[in-house]
């Protein structure tokens, strides 16, 4: 149900835009690093800490609605998770990780201010395609057929732009899971050190920092004019 919702969000928004700024589509190439953490998992829940780094890849499309909005989707390769490295027992390091890479594709609403600053929100589907879960040093899971991550996940995203260099931008995201990641049974979730529970309610909070490059922009805008 979640994937049809998504795949009908993304197919109207790129219908919306088949217009004549359609013409100008422009391309984007992306690489940035995660940091990550995941409410509800007693490990860094409500903590200011993002302590589990990760790599994000890929590419996007960035469709004109007109000179001051865009849409932009994309398709990325997005490692998320928790990680806390020292627990009860000194040789039990990490005392926990879960490292859950993704496939992802965010839908994301874009102002774009003529000074090079760009403001987006939207959302995004992710496909689970590895995970490892360490609890107290061991490996508690490396296969996704364990059940204990849900395969299919929704975030929101808050997402800034600034270009710094021609068409070269720095990128700030920020994206909280609107669903929740687990899906294994109740009697699997970890008990901390001061013996609580995680809820099996479990969402994503990721804060990234990247570089985009704009390919096409000046093409771009030469067509813009020719159209106009």
């Amino acid at each position: 149900m979640i994937k049809k919702i998504l795949y009908i969000v993304i197919i109207g928004g790129l219908f919306l835009t088949q217009n004549a700024y359609s013409q100008r589509i422009m391309g984007e190439a992306i690489i940035g690093l995660n940091m990550s953490k995941i409410e509800g998992d007693l490990v860094n829940n409500g903590s200011l800490k993002f302590q589990k780094p990760g790599l994000v890849v890929g590419a996007g499309a960035i469709v004109p609605i007109n000179d001051l909005f865009s849409v932009n989707i994309q398709a990325l390769f997005n490692q998320k998770g928790a990680y806390k490295r020292n627990g009860i027992y000194e040789d039990s390091v990490p005392y926990y990780k879960a490292r859950l890479d993704y496939a992802e594709v965010p839908l994301i609403f874009q102002y774009n201010d003529k000074n090079g600053l760009t403001i987006g929100t939207g959302f995004s589907y992710s496909r689970l395609v590895r995970v490892q879960w360490i609890v107290n040093g061991q490996e508690v899971s490396n296969t996704l057929s364990d059940g204990y991550f849900a395969q299919d996940n929704v975030d929101w995203i808050a997402d800034f732009k600034y270009r710094i260099w021609k068409s070269a931008s720095i990128n700030v995201r920020y994206q909280y899971g609107l669903t929740s990641l687990w899906s294994g049974d109740d009697e699997d979730l970890l008990i901390n050190q001061n013996d609580q529970k995680q809820s099996s309610d479990q969402r994503h909070s990721v804060l990234s920092i990247r570089l985009t490059w704009t390919l096409g922009a000046t093409q771009s805008k030469n067509l813009r004019k020719g159209i106009e």
